[in-house]
C-alpha cells in the first residue's frame, strides 16, 4: 500500500495565560504536561501533503472537516519533534495515522554533535532558513486574521522545511530504522500504561523522610548544603579544605590544559561576582565592564568545588574521623541527589492526567541506543531488589490497562556475547553455544582452579569472576576497578581484597608496589595507588587490594588475546577513519571504517566529528559544535561503542519481529491492545490481553532466541516473564 506523504506542524499558544497567568510554555513544562494543560490551544496547522505546497488551517470548521477527511488510515505523517504533533494528533484529535516519521529523530542520528534544532538542520543542509515570527505571539491566546497570516506564513515555512530535511536525510537510513522511529513515536502518542499512585506516594514519603533527617543530624539547612560556595565554607569551619577537580567541561572544550594546571589550591574559590553594594561605588558602565572581566576570568579559571556524587576525594570524607563532617557530607549527597523525590513525584503527576506515554529519544546515544526524554528516563529505571520490599518503586508504579498484562523479556549477557563473537574469543562463544557459565569460566582462569559460583565455598570466586567478565571487556584499568569493586559493582555487595585473598588470587604486594607506572606524577604503582586510597582503608590493606584488583586485570587479559587483540584493532582503526580509508574491524566483517566513523551492518553509523590525533596519538573528535567539546576515544573506548550498536540492532530487530507479530494479532482480534509500550537497552516489553499472555511470551522467547542474518550464528538467551505491573515481572 502507497501511504500518503503528509508533513505536519501544530501552533499552538504559549506563555502566560491571560487569565490564569500561568506561564504555559514548553520552556517550563514537558511535552507531556503542555499537551495535556487544561488551556492547551492550537492556534492552527500547517500541513503539506506530497509534492504540493503547504497550506494552512485556522479557522474551526476548516480544521475540523481537515482532520475528519483526510485519509489517516493510509497517510506516512511527517513532523519535526514528532512527539509533540503527534501527542496533539493523537491525544487532542483522537487520531492515530499509519506510520511515523520525525526529522529530528533523523538529525540526531547524522548530526550527533549538533543541535537537531529545525533551524540550525535547515542552516546545516542549506535547505533554507526558519523564520523569527513566533517570538511576537507569546502569551497571545486569540489571534486576529492578520496574525493568522502572519502565523501561517511562518508555519508552511516551517513544514517546508521539514518535508525538504526529510528529503535530504532519508537516504541514509534503512527502512528498519524508520520503522523503529515510527514505533519510538507510539511509545509516547498511544500509551498503555496507567500510574498506581500509591506506590510513588509512599517512595515520596520516604525520600522526603530521609532528607529530612540528613538535614537534622548535621544540625543545617537545605540552602548551605545546596550551595557550592556555602558548603564550602561549612567544610572550611570544620577544618576540612573543601576537595577540587579542575572543571570537565574547560578540560573537555579545551580551555584548560590539564598538563598545566598546576596543584589545586587550598581554601575557598574564588566566586568571580561583584561584591553585594557594588552599584554604590562603580557606575553603570564601570559595572558591566567589571562584569565582562571577571566573566572572561572565569571562563578560564581551571578549578572546581569537587562536591559530585562521583567525587572520590568527596565520597572519602563520608569516612572523615570527625563524625560532624561524614554527617555534612551524607546530608549534601542526600539532599543533593534528588532523583527519586523529583520522578516519583512526576510520574504521579503524568499518572493523574493520564495513561503513561514513554518518551525515548531516537538515537539519544551516539551508538543508537534510545536515551530517556521529556524528564522521564524510563531507559534507567531502578529494578526490583526481592530482598528490599521498597525498591523499584518507579517499576512497580508502571501497570498494564485494565484487563491487559505486561509481557518483559531481555537478553541475557548480550553485550558479553556480542564482544566474543565480534572478537573472534572463540572458547568464550563457544561456551556461551554450549550453555556454560561464562562467569565461572573467567573465575578459573583467575584462580587457577575450577570455580562453581552457585557453590557457598566459591562466593568469593563466583562475584570475581562475574565483575571481571562484565567490567573488563572495554579495557578498564585496575586504578578504575578498584573502586568499582570496594563500593559495590553493578549493585554487587562492595569488595575489598584483604592479604589472604590476594595471595589467593597470586598477588604480591611488593612486586606490585615496584612496578613502574605510566600515570602522570607517579614513578610507581605504589604511589599510584596511594593517591588513589580511601580515608577508612589503612595504607597497607588499600595496596593489598589494589595488587589483587591488578591481578585480575591482567588474568582477564591474558585468558582472553582475541578481545585485547580486538582493542588493538580498534584503536588502529581510528587512524583509518581519520585518513578516510575503509578497513574492516572485527573478524567478522560487520563493521568497517568510513570518513565519519564506523559503518554498521544495517548502514547506520557511528558517527565522530572531526575525528584528530595528536602528536602523542591521542585520538579525540568534536562531540558537541556549539559548547566547543571535545572528546577523546581509544581502541578500548572504540569497541565499546560498537558492540554497544551491535549489540542494540539484534535486540531493535528483534523487537521490530515482535512488533509485526502484535499487529497481526489485533488485526485478527480487532478487540484489546496489543502493543510495545517501553524497552531497555537488553529488554522489550509488550502489554496484550491477559489471555495472551503465555501465547506472547512463547513468540518472544522464539524471537530472542533468533539473531538477525548478518549474525546468525551468535548465541543468544534470553529470560522473561509477566505481570500487571512491570517491577512485578519475574524473570
Amino acid at each position: 500500500m502507497t501511504l500518503v506523504r503528509t508533513v505536519l506542524d501544530f501552533e499552538s499558544a504559549y506563555g502566560k495565560h491571560p487569565v490564569t497567568q500561568e506561564n504555559i510554555t514548553l520552556s517550563k513544562m514537558t511535552c507531556e504536561e503542555y499537551v495535556r494543560h487544561p488551556k492547551f490551544k492550537a492556534h492552527g496547522l500547517g500541513v503539506k501533503i506530497g509534492k504540493e505546497k503547504a497550506f494552512y488551517l485556522y479557522k474551526p470548521v476548516d480544521l475540523a472537516a481537515f482532520l475528519k477527511e483526510h485519509p489517516w488510515a493510509k497517510s506516512y505523517v511527517i513532523c519535526h519533534n514528532t512527539a509533540f504533533d503527534g501527542a496533539i494528533l493523537s491525544w487532542r484529535c483522537g487520531i492515530k495515522p499509519a506510520f511515523w516519521g520525525c526529522t529530528l529523530s533523523m538529525a540526531r542520528a547524522i548530526f550527533p554533535h549538533e543541535s537537531s534544532s529545525l533551524a540550525n538542520i535547515a542552516k546545516l543542509l542549506g535547505v533554507g532558513e526558519k523564520g523569527t515570527e513566533l517570538v511576537h505571539f507569546q502569551g497571545k491566546w486569540s489571534l486576529t486574521d492578520d496574525e493568522q497570516r502572519i502565523m501561517g506564513g511562518y508555519c508552511m515555512n516551517d513544514v517546508e522545511l521539514t518535508s525538504d530535511i526529510f528529503d535530504a536525510l532519508k537516504g541514509h537510513f534503512p527502512p528498519s530504522e524508520l520503522r523503529l522511529i515510527d514505533l519510538t513515536v507510539r511509545l509516547f502518542t498511544e500509551p498503555a500504561l496507567v500510574v498506581e499512585r500509591g506506590v510513588l506516594i509512599d517512595e515520596y514519603k520516604r525520600e522526603r523522610r530521609s532528607k529530612r533527617a540528613l538535614l537534622k543530624a548535621c544540625n543545617t539547612d537545605k540552602t548551605v548544603l545546596a550551595s557550592g560556595d556555602k558548603f564550602a565554607e561549612l567544610l572550611l569551619a570544620l577544618g576540612v579544605d573543601p576537595p577540587k577537580k579542575l572543571s570537565p567541561s574547560k578540560v573537555k572544550d579545551g580551555r584548560v590544559d590539564p598538563d598545566s594546571a598546576g596543584e589545586a589550591p587550598s581554601g575557598i574559590l574564588p566566586s568571580f561576582k561583584l561584591p553585594v553594594g557594588a552599584g554604590l561605588f562603580l557606575s553603570k558602565d564601570e559595572m558591566i565592564s567589571e562584569r565582562v572581566r571577571l566573566k572572561a576570568e572565569k571562563d578560564v579559571y581551571p578549578w572546581a568545588y569537587a562536591f559530585g556524587k562521583s567525587d572520590e576525594a568527596f565520597k572519602m570524607l563520608l569516612d572523615h574521623p570527625d563524625p560532624q563532617v561524614q554527617a555534612v557530607v551524607g546530608a549534601r549527597l542526600g539532599v543533593k541527589s534528588t532523583i527519586k523525590e523529583t520522578r516519583s513525584k512526576r510520574f504521579y503527576k503524568i499518572g493523574k492526567r493520564g495513561r503513561f506515554p514513554v518518551y525515548h529519544n531516537y538515537y539519544g546515544a551516539r551508538t543508537g541506543r534510545d536515551s530517556g526524554g521529556d524528564k522521564q528516563n524510563t531507559t534507567n529505571l531502578n529494578r526490583v531488589n526481592p530482598k528490599d520490599p521498597t525498591s523499584g518503586a518507579l517499576r512497580r508504579s508502571l501497570h498494564a490497562i485494565p484487563g491487559h498484562t505486561l509481557v518483559v523479556r531481555d537478553l541475557g549477557q548480550i553485550e558479553a556475547r556480542k564482544l566474543a563473537y565480534t572478537a573472534g574469543q572463540e572458547d568464550l562463544l563457544e561456551l556461551f553455544r554450549t550453555g556454560g557459565d561464562p562467569y565461572n569460566r573467567q573465575a578459573s582462569k583467575i584462580f587457577g582452579y575450577e570455580v562453581d559460583r552457585k557453590s557457598e565455598a566459591h562466593w568469593l570466586e563466583g562475584l570475581v569472576g562475574k565483575s571481571s567478565t562484565l567490567g573488563n571487556g572495554y579495557g578498564m584499568g585496575w586504578g578504575k576497578f578498584q573502586e568499582s569493586l570496594r563500593v559495590g559493582f553493578m549493585g554487587a555487595p562492595p569488595l575489598l581484597f584483604d592479604r589472604v585473598a590476594a595471595e589467593k588470587l597470586g598477588a604480591d604486594i611488593d612486586v606490585f608496589s615496584n612496578q613502574r607506572s605510566y600515570k602522570k606524577g607517579c614513578a610507581f604503582l605504589r604511589d599510584e595507588a596511594l593517591a588513589l586510597k580511601p580515608l577508612n582503608v589503612s595504607e597497607e590493606a588499600h595496596l593489598w587490594h589494589c595488587a589483587a584488583v591488578k591481578q585480575i586485570v591482567d588474568k582477564y587479559r591474558e585468558s582472553n588475546g582475541a578481545i585485547v587483540a580486538f582493542w588493538k584493532e580498534a584503536g588502529q582503526a581510528l587512524h583509518a577513519i581519520e585518513q578516510g580509508e575503509e578497513i574492516s574491524v572485527g573478524k567478522r566483517g560487520m563493521v568497517t571504517t568510513c570518513k565519519e566513523g564506523f559503518r554498521l551492518p544495517n548502514g547506520m553509523k557511528i558517527r565522530y566529528h572531526k575525528l584528530r590525533s595528536n602528536e602523542s596519538g591521542e585520538f579525540r573528535y568534536l562531540s558537541n559544535f556549539r559548547k566547543k567539546e571535545w572528546s577523546y576515544i581509544y581502541g578500548g573506548k572504540a569497541v565499546e561503542n560498537i558492540i554497544q550498536a551491535l549489540a542494540r540492532i539484534v535486540l531493535t530487530d528483534q523487537m521490530l519481529n515482535i512488533d509485526r507479530w502484535l499487529k497481526a494479532q489485533r488485526l485478527r482480534d480487532r478487540k484489546g491492545t496489543y502493543q510495545i509500550v517501553t524497552s531497555t537497552y537488553d529488554e522489550v516489553v509488550a502489554c496484550v490481553p491477559l489471555y495472551r499472555a503465555e501465547e506472547c511470551l512463547e513468540m518472544m522467547k522464539v524471537e530472542m532466541a533468533t539473531a538477525p542474518t548478518w549474525c546468525a550464528d551468535l548465541p543468544l538467551k534470553s529470560s522473561g516473564g509477566y505481570a500487571v505491573s512491570y517491577g512485578d515481572v519475574d524473570k
